[in-house]
């Protein structure tokens, strides 16, 4: 076994040097199988199978015998993958071309006795669409680097809204993958990986799930619910996602009014059953507008996650804190400045959750002063979250987020900065500590008023630090980009940068859906 696999390794070698090995080609999905001792039939290549994944093609074929196939697609950055299949029967998916280009495609054709094949094949793509922004490399130090390829949830605009066309480029900022959801236009956000690789997003009452291939695996409709900014795999298979429900209302300073982005629902990924639902009305105060004055989206639910230990949920609510809640959607605290807080209920009929709000502590265990409680202004080595986006719980119980900045300190034009930010929370003691952040010193050139994530990187414990739309000067179309800037930790060493320049080619206005964006950046350790 141990000899066989040296050969198979070096048959693949001698193909990815010399093409000349193969004995049989493919352009544009044309096969033969002259001279081969494995192929019964031609290889049929068909290029984005389903319709939705352009860089994706099938080969499919059958052999004389059972057998395993390996597929490299040869590159710069080789995307190998063996799929031990052994059969007689052949259906391989192929993913990781690149675009514009004949992509040299190595099938090594094998068994556990007798010599291993080498098909080539060589299939031609399209250039990518005109609006799909330019990718430069600003930094790599791949030593150092977290492996794997960088998924962008990017959508461009059409002038009033957003079509989303995520992609995944490689280290060297070459595009790997894209998928067409043209088919379900609006917001389909987030684009997440899931425990089985396929990916999931949210479009109006219905998610779906798609495989690398574009193919779609699942499609579930709730109608009365409308799935917005995120939607998370919990550990038994189901989902938790945000939602607007229809026929929701509250009462603030304009009267009686429709209230959206407010409510979580917990979701059976089988058979589409609600299994839970949270109402933040009857957590929060909906008439405070320290923050903002937006009417009905009072709170602006905009990333959730699931706290395994307790079993409880941390929510993010742009417009007002980041809060812990139980499973019978009872408070545990609230991270947010203290100013504003009246009582809870959909009419303020409610308790107060002045209580829940934690108290802030400098590095010495000292209470900050009342300045920073009230979030009013920083202190050198804390600040509360404004904006916030993609909270997530670290190994170690620390909560991690992007903090956008927006209306930092409560005014219009605060500290134009975004930055990652971990907290330690102490929930006897209801008191949290900054723990650690990065980008407040690089200013605008990294602020983003909306979206944006931030990740903990599995393998290096690197962070992911991704402003999803930087605009300069802040609210203009005149200079868009996307950055995705993975530091170590805890030094905060630059290992890896990469920014997206924006085309906005159909742009009209400034306005929300007027400009291209990257809703969320991730980093997964392959394409397949």
């Amino acid at each position: 076994m141990k000899k066989l696999n040296r050969v198979l390794w070096l048959c693949l070698f001698l193909a990815a040097l010399t093409p000349v090995f193969s004995q049989s080609g493919i352009v544009r999905g044309q096969g033969m199988k002259v001279g081969s001792a494995y192929l019964a039939t031609n290889i049929h290549v068909t290029l984005n199978p389903y319709g939705m994944a352009p860089l994706a093609a099938l080969a499919e074929f059958t052999t004389q015998f059972p057998c395993d196939v390996m597929v490299q697609v040869q590159g710069d950055i080789p995307i190998n993958k063996d799929f031990k299949d052994n059969s007689t029967s052949h259906s391989i998916p192929i993913v990781g071309l690149y675009p514009g280009q004949v992509n040299s495609v190595v099938l090594t054709l094998y068994r556990h006795h007798g010599d291993p094949e080498i098909q080539t094949l060589s299939i031609l793509t399209a250039p990518l669409p005109a609006w799909f922004p330019t990718i430069e490399i600003n930094t790599a130090v791949p030593a150092l680097m977290e492996p794997g390829f960088n998924v962008c949830d990017f959508a461009y605009t059409t002038g009033t809204g957003v079509i989303v066309d995520p992609y995944i480029f490689d280290a060297e900022g070459q595009v790997r993958a894209y998928f067409d959801l043209s088919n379900t236009p609006g917001q389909a956000f987030p684009f997440e990986r899931m425990a089985n690789g396929n990916f999931i997003f949210g479009v109006g009452p219905s998610i779906y799930e798609i495989d690398i291939m574009g193919k779609i695996r699942n499609k579930l409709t709730l109608p009365g619910y409308g799935f917005h900014h995120d939607i998370r795999e919990m550990p038994d298979g189901s989902l938790i996602a945000n939602v607007n429900k229809d026929g929701t209302q509250i009462i603030n300073s304009t009267g009686v009014v429709n209230s959206i982005e407010d409510r979580m629902i917990q979701i059976n990924r089988t058979t589409g059953a609600i299994m839970g639902e949270w109402d933040m009305r009857a957590l929060l105060t909906v008439s405070r507008n320290e923050v903002i004055n937006n009417t009905g989206d009072w709170f602006h639910m905009n990333g959730i996650w699931y706290s395994v230990p307790d079993d409880c949920f941390i929510i993010s609510g742009r417009h007002q804190a980041v809060i812990k809640v139980t499973r019978d959607n009872k408070l545990k605290w609230i991270l947010a400045g203290h100013d504003g807080w009246g009582n809870s209920g959909w009419d303020g009929s409610g308790p107060s959750p002045a209580p829940y709000l934690l108290t802030a502590l400098d590095p010495n265990g000292n209470p900050e002063p009342d300045i920073v409680q009230n979030g009013e202004a920083a202190a050198a080595d804390f600040d509360w979250t404004w904006g916030q986006h993609c909270p997530s719980l670290l190994p170690n119980g620390d909560l991690f987020c992007f903090d956008n900045g927006f209306r930092r300190w409560f005014q219009g034009i605060g500290g134009l900065y975004s930055r990652g930010a971990e907290f330690a929370i102490d929930e006897k003691a209801m008191t949290v500590r900054q723990i650690w952040q990065y980008g407040a010193d690089r200013g605008v050139e990294t602020y983003s008023t909306i979206i944006s994530s931030a990740d903990r990187l599995p393998i290096t414990q690197n962070r992911l630090i991704s402003p999803g739309i930087v605009q300069i000067p802040p609210g203009s179309t005149a200079v868009c980009y996307s950055k995705m800037i993975e530091v170590t930790y805890p030094a905060g060493q630059i290992v890896f940068e990469a920014t997206s320049h924006f085309k906005n080619l159909l742009s009209q206005t400034a306005g929300n859906g007027g400009f291209d964006l990257t809703y969320r950046s991730h980093r997964i350790p392959s394409l397949y």
